[in-house]
Order: C-alpha cells, then sequence, then structure tokens
C-alpha cells in the first residue's frame, strides 16, 4: 500500500473513532460516572445507577441500543464478527444476552453483565 493510500486509511479510521471517544467522554460527565465506580465492574458490581446510564449513553453512541433504549442485536453481532469472536461466541450471546428489560438503563446493564459472563466467562 501506498503512503497516500495509507494516510486516507488511517484518517479515515480516525474520523470515525474520535468522535466516539468523545462523546463517550461526555458520557461520563452526563451520568456522573465516577473512576471508582468504573473500576467496580472488574468485582462484577453492575447494580449502580451512574454505570447504568453510563452504559446506556456509551451502547447509544457505538449503536448498541437505540434511542428508545432497544438492544440492537444485528449492530452486536456484526461487531463480534469483526473482533474475532466465534460464530459459536456470537450464537450463545444471542440466546442468554440479548433481551430488553424492563428499562434501557437496565438493559444496558444486564446486557453488559451477561456479554462479559458469556464471553469471557466472568462477571468482571
Amino acid at each position: 500500500m501506498n503512503f497516500s493510500a495509507l494516510l486516507f486509511v488511517s484518517l479515515f479510521v480516525y474520523a470515525q473513532c474520535y468522535p466516539h471517544e468523545e462523546a463517550i467522554d461526555a458520557c461520563e460527565q452526563k451520568s456522573g460516572v465516577t473512576k471508582e465506580i468504573l473500576q467496580g465492574l472488574k468485582a462484577g458490581k453492575y447494580d449502580n445507577p451512574k454505570l447504568a446510564a453510563y452504559l446506556l449513553c456509551a451502547h447509544k453512541v457505538i449503536g448498541f441500543q437505540n434511542e428508545a433504549g432497544e438492544l440492537q442485536a444485528d449492530k452486536i453481532k456484526d461487531h463480534l464478527k469483526k473482533t474475532s469472536h466465534t460464530q459459536e461466541q456470537i450464537e450463545r450471546l444471542e440466546q442468554l444476552c440479548l433481551h430488553n428489560k424492563e428499562t434501557p438503563e437496565k438493559t444496558a446493564a444486564e446486557f453488559t453483565k451477561c456479554s462479559n459472563i458469556c464471553l469471557h466467562g466472568n462477571a468482571n
């Protein structure tokens, strides 16, 4: 690949990713989530309302949940395929985790917890 093609690809990737990072950073401020709450994920703590609000916001930014808060199965499965997950893992996640809950925030938190268990074998 020549330099100009490489530069174009790099700029395209940067243009696609940077707004997401900025928007997700804004989710931290909007939700009031703290670094300590986010670190609680390592211990399997998913039941904080600020964390749920943050996860919902981030999921909307990346397209995992729509504006109504509903999980977007096709978008999630496409992401998993692109990140080298097996078809078996994707099917298991679909069966166990792609279920909307009573509220969009609960959906975000439960999906995150379930997908961590499903794909990594633990809640953190």
